[in-house]
C-alpha cells in the first residue's frame, strides 16, 4: 500500500515538474517574442563605442534602417548592427516609439569552462570561457543557441549549458530571432545596390552566419528587392535572389547614375546641450532703464538658441521653458543628471549706473573642464555687434556645482539703452543663436 502510494506520488511529481518546465518555456518564448526596433532618421547616423561622444566610430547607418535596442544609457541607446556586431546611438537621432519596457531573460551558466562564441556554431571563433554560476543576459534564441549580451558586445552560448533563471535584466528590451522586420520604401524602387568592395558575400537570408551563395565584385549593380533588418534583398543580373548587408554596399539612382552620399550626422547633432534661461518666476533679474525684466530676455534668448540647435539635431533641455522659479542647485543637478555635453547658462548684465558698462562676457569656472568651451563660444560671439569684454572666471553657483563643462554669458547690459536695443530685438537674438551654433559645432570637432 505505501509503495503504491509513493509511486503514485513520484509520478505527480514528475507531471508537475514537466507541467513547470512547460511553463517556464512558454514564459520564456512570451518574452522573446517583442519587436523592439527603431528607425534612423539622419541621413547617416554613426555608431558609437560608447553611449556618448567621447567613443569613437565604429560604423554608420542610414537613413530608413531599423535597429535594434538591447539595452539604453545616458539617453543612448544600444543596438545591434548585425548578428554579432553592437554599438551605441543617440536615442534623439532615430525614431524610438516601437520601444517599450519589456525585460530581457536571465540565465545563469551551469559549469565551469562553458564556452561561448562568436556565431551560433561550434567552429567559429571562442569569445571566452564562463564559469559556473555566472549570470548572462539572453537576447534571443536561434535553434539550439542563446545570443547572450558579452561586455559591450554580443556572444553565443549552447542551450543546454545554461537554465533560465525567472529574472529579468531590467536595463534591456528584448527582440525576437524568429521574427523578421521588413520595410520598404518607395524611394527604393528608382535605385539599386552597388556593391564597394571585391568579394562581398551575397547570402542565402538576411545573417551573417547565413549560407554564402555568391561573392561579387566592387562596382556590381544589384536590383533592390526590400530591406530586411539591416539587410537588403537584392537580385544579381542573372536573377539570383540574395541578401548582402546594407553597411557594406551603397545605393545608386537608376535615372542619374549618382551614388547617394548622405550627409553624416555631425558631433553638434549627436551632442546633449543644455540652456540655462538665467533667473524666472519670482526671481525677475536685473532691470532695463524703462523697467523690463532681465528674466524675459533671457528665455527669450535661451529659446532661439533651443530653435537652431535642434534645427542641427542636437539634444536641447532647458532648465525651464517659462516664466517659473528655479533655485540655481537644481539647475546644475539637470546638466550633471543628463550627462550634459554642454551647459549654458544665458544672461544680462547690469551696472551700477544706466549706461555705465557695455558688451558681452564668457564666464567659466573650472579651468581644466570649462575653457575649451568658453574659448570657442567666445571666439564666435566676437562677431556680435556688441564689445566683446572677453573670458573671465566666475564663482557661480550654477558653474560651480556643475560636473560638465559649462558656462555662464552675459549677453550685453540690460539697463544700458543701447546695449539693450540689440538685445530686444530678433535679429541680435538670432545673430547669438547662430554665434553659439557655430561655437559649440567647432567645441566638438
Amino acid at each position: 500500500m505505501i509503495k503504491t502510494y509513493l509511486k503514485k506520488l513520484w509520478r505527480w511529481r514528475i507531471l508537475i515538474i514537466i507541467a513547470l518546465a512547460i511553463m517556464t518555456s512558454i514564459g520564456t518564448t512570451v518574452a522573446l517574442a517583442y519587436s523592439q526596433q527603431v528607425v534612423v532618421q539622419a541621413s547617416v547616423l554613426n555608431i558609437r563605442k560608447g553611449p556618448g561622444l567621447a567613443y569613437d566610430v565604429s560604423a554608420q547607418v542610414k537613413r530608413g534602417q531599423k535597429l535594434t535596442v538591447i539595452s539604453k544609457r545616458n539617453e543612448w541607446y544600444q543596438v545591434r548592427i548585425s548578428n554579432n556586431q553592437v554599438g551605441w546611438v543617440a536615442s534623439w537621432l532615430v525614431k524610438n516609439t516601437e520601444v517599450s519596457a519589456t525585460s530581457y531573460q536571465v540565465a545563469r551558466v551551469d559549469s565551469n569552462n562553458t564556452p561561448i562564441y562568436l556565431t551560433n556554431s561550434e567552429s567559429s571563433v571562442k569569445m571566452g570561457l564562463l564559469q559556473a554560476g555566472k549570470s548572462v543576459t539572453i537576447l534571443y534564441t536561434n535553434g539550439s543557441w542563446y545570443q547572450i549580451k558579452h561586455n559591450d558586445s554580443v556572444a553565443w552560448v549552447k542551450r543546454n549549458a545554461v537554465h533560465v533563471t525567472g529574472t529579468i535584466d531590467a536595463s534591456a528590451q528584448t527582440e525576437p530571432q524568429n521574427t523578421q522586420t521588413t520595410t520598404q520604401t518607395a524611394t527604393k524602387s528608382s535605385e539599386v545596390v552597388l556593391v564597394k568592395t571585391n568579394n562581398t558575400h551575397l547570402r542565402q537570408q538576411p545573417n551573417s552566419s547565413a549560407t554564402v551563395v555568391a561573392n561579387l565584385a566592387a562596382n556590381t549593380k544589384l536590383t533592390y528587392v526590400k530591406t530586411v533588418n539591416q539587410w537588403y534583398q537584392v537580385k544579381t543580373s542573372t536573377g539570383q535572389t540574395g541578401y548582402v548587408a546594407s553597411w557594406v554596399v551603397s545605393l545608386q539612382n537608376k535615372s542619374t547614375n549618382n551614388t547617394t552620399t548622405p550627409k553624416v550626422a555631425s558631433n553638434l547633432a549627436e551632442s546633449t546641450i543644455v540652456l540655462d534661461a538665467g533667473h524666472g518666476g519670482t526671481d525677475s533679474g536685473a532691470l532695463s532703464q524703462s523697467d523690463y525684466y532681465e528674466k524675459t530676455y533671457t528665455l527669450q534668448i535661451a529659446k532661439v538658441v533651443a530653435s537652431h540647435l535642434r534645427a542641427a539635431g542636437a539634444n536641447v533641455i532647458m532648465t525651464r521653458s517659462s516664466d517659473s522659479t528655479m533655485n540655481l542647485s537644481s539647475r546644475a543637478t539637470v546638466s550633471n543628471n543628463q550627462n550634459a555635453d554642454a551647459f549654458i547658462s544665458i544672461h544680462l548684465d547690469s551696472a551700477d549706473s544706466h549706461s555705465g558698462a557695455t558688451g558681452i562676457t564668457t564666464y567659466y569656472y573650472n579651468k581644466n573642464r570649462d575653457t575649451k568651451l568658453a574659448t570657442s563660444l567666445n571666439t564666435q560671439l566676437a562677431g556680435l555687434p556688441l564689445k566683446n569684454r572677453g573670458l573671465e572666471f566666475g564663482n557661480f553657483e550654477v558653474l560651480r556645482d556643475n560636473q560638465r563643462p559649462s558656462v555662464l554669458l552675459e549677453l550685453g547690459y540690460i539697463n544700458n539703452n543701447s546695449d539693450f536695443s540689440y538685445i530686444r530685438s530678433t535679429a541680435y537674438q538670432t545673430e547669438v543663436a547662430s554665434a553659439i551654433v557655430n561655437g559649440l559645432t567647432a567645441y566638438f570637432k
